[in-house]
């Protein structure tokens, strides 16, 4: 038997399921860490909506996957389709929110905590006295070029909280609480038969919340991801597949693209 039988359901195995693969082969492209290259593929979906399943749309869209892959995630869609998102027009700010995110600078792109209902949002979860402590270490350190204090005193639920920009402007979705990320890997790692990881990405850097026993090892995927290869706001790719690429191509092998289809 093929070592790197694909792991996905035998409804799944079809000719549309082949052509689909080598139609991929084309998108992988390689990160090197530690001295072995990683290969990667982000792979493009349709837009998750809050009553979509997790489930489904990974079965949906990752088929065929191999032993030795580890699925990426991302957090936000994790949440979202875990119905763990909440809906922003329950986050009615009051007028210290309003007054803290006017005063929040994001970085190109993001809107971060200038979006008023998720900065009520993250007051009720980090309490009123630690953001006002950030709020003004911000602005104290800010004159003298120091960037990001805010998040860094306020802590990971006022730097991770997502949402309130399209496509996903009408909820917020909090991070995944490191347990609770762990819990989900297991859960599909089981359902999937193959590594599984949920990772928080940008192009700024990144964070792995829980990988499942037959992934990657966390250290190993913030290399190997660390250039963003899901995207994602553009490109709709939540999802995607890492592996070693010793596993597809010969040590000796000039292939620039691995030979798994």
């Amino acid at each position: 038997m093929n070592a790197f039988a694909p792991k996905c359901p035998s409804t799944l195995q079809s000719p549309l399921v082949a052509r689909e693969t080598r139609r991929r082969r084309a998108a992988w492209t390689y990160a090197f860490v530690a001295g072995e290259r990683y290969a990667r593929l982000a792979i493009p979906t349709p837009w998750s909506n809050a009553g979509d399943d997790l489930h489904s749309a990974l079965i949906e869209s990752l088929a065929p996957l191999r032993q030795g892959d580890t699925v990426m995630i991302s957090e936000k869609v994790a949440v979202l389709l875990t119905g763990r998102a909440v809906p922003i027009d329950s986050c009615r700010p009051g007028r210290l929110a309003h007054v803290l995110a006017r005063a929040v600078r994001p970085r190109p792109g993001s809107r971060g905590l200038s979006v008023p209902e998720k900065m009520q949002f993250v007051l009720g979860e980090v309490g009123y006295p630690r953001l006002l402590v950030a709020a003004l270490a911000s602005a104290v350190t800010r004159p003298f070029g120091f960037a990001g204090v805010l998040y860094k005193v306020a802590g990971s639920v006022a730097r991770d909280t997502d949402g309130g920009r399209p496509p996903y402007e009408d909820r917020v979705c909090p991070p995944l609480r490191r347990d609770d990320a762990t819990e989900l890997c297991a859960a599909l790692d089981d359902l999937l038969g193959v590594g599984v990881a949920v990772v928080d990405l940008n192009d700024y850097g990144g964070s792995v919340r829980g990988v499942s026993r037959r992934a990657l090892p966390a250290s190993i995927l913030l290399g190997a991801l660390a250039d963003n290869p899901l995207v994602q706001r553009s490109t709709s790719t939540p999802f995607g597949i890492v592996w070693p690429d010793t596993l597809s191509v010969p040590a000796a092998s000039s292939a620039s693209t691995p030979e798994w289809a």
